[in-house]
């Protein structure tokens, strides 16, 4: 269930981005073209005139390339447009049709995403790697919450109480085949009330984790340690593992019933 981790990003990893930007600025551009064309006009060489424009083209495009607000416009445009990239095509369950529990869990799982997003709009440099996992991590529960569902309904078709009840009366009938199959149905059912007692649990606990990362990414919006940002991702990709590993204990749980 890993998904490959995109390492965080700062303004050398920029670097690229803000060269096209200077480059591109029509300033820059008009200065080029202004220059040489005023130098040919005096009647100056035309290869004078060229490494003369190329010149002062030049000073002002790193100009550009230093100045520290056209530097943050870049960093938010880009950072904006890998956001897209990464909610594009993402299909989001709709809460409405989960049973109260499980809707709980979930949505209390987006408003905690809502406000790491929110810190990290508020952080100096984007934590994109912190970003790109919680995203992950979201995904996945949102996947867990749709195999939940399919817990809570097949309990809810066949709960293990009246499976138990129907044992209890068939006791000393001598109904030996009906008895075992109640038996393994009962065994089956318990598990699957284990496994969405547990999805209860973690999700619960997994709200709580992120509610603390978001308090790190707060704390530290001021620093610029790569190593931070790479151990709170860290931290959400545990998470992730973790509720990957009960993801598919939840699968399994509902295939037995129907094997």
């Amino acid at each position: 269930m890993n998904l490959p981790a995109k390492q965080p990003y700062g303004r050398n990893e920029f670097a690229g981005a803000l060269i096209a930007n200077a480059a591109a600025k029509p300033f820059n551009i008009a200065l080029l073209v202004g220059t040489m064309g005023a130098a040919v006009l005096v009647g100056g060489s035309v290869l004078v005139a060229l490494v003369v424009a190329i010149a002062i083209y030049a000073i002002a495009a790193a100009r550009t390339f230093f100045d520290e607000q056209e530097a943050e416009a870049v960093l938010a445009r880009v950072r904006a447009e890998r956001r897209g990239e990464l909610s594009a095509g993402s299909s989001r369950m709709d809460p409405s049709t989960l049973a109260p529990d499980v809707r709980r869990h979930l949505l209390d799982a987006r408003a905690t995403d809502a406000r790491i997003r929110e810190a990290i709009e508020r952080a100096e440099l984007p934590y994109e790697e912190v970003s790109t996992e919680v995203d992950a991590l979201v995904s996945l529960m949102e996947l867990s919450a749709s195999r939940a569902q399919l817990l809570y309904e097949a309990l809810e078709e066949s709960p293990p109480s009246r499976v138990a009840t129907r044992l209890r009366e068939l006791e000393g009938s001598g109904k030996t085949q009906l008895i075992e199959a109640l038996e393994h149905q009962l065994s089956v059912q318990r598990k699957m009330e284990s496994q969405l007692e547990a999805f209860y649990d973690q999700m619960e606990r997994i709200v709580v984790e992120l509610d603390s990362i978001r308090g790190s990414l707060l704390s530290v919006s001021a620093s610029t340690e790569v190593a931070n940002q790479q151990r709170l991702a860290g931290d959400v990709r545990a998470l992730r593992d973790e509720l990957g590993s009960l993801a598919e204990g939840m699968s399994e749980a509902f295939e037995e019933r129907a094997a």
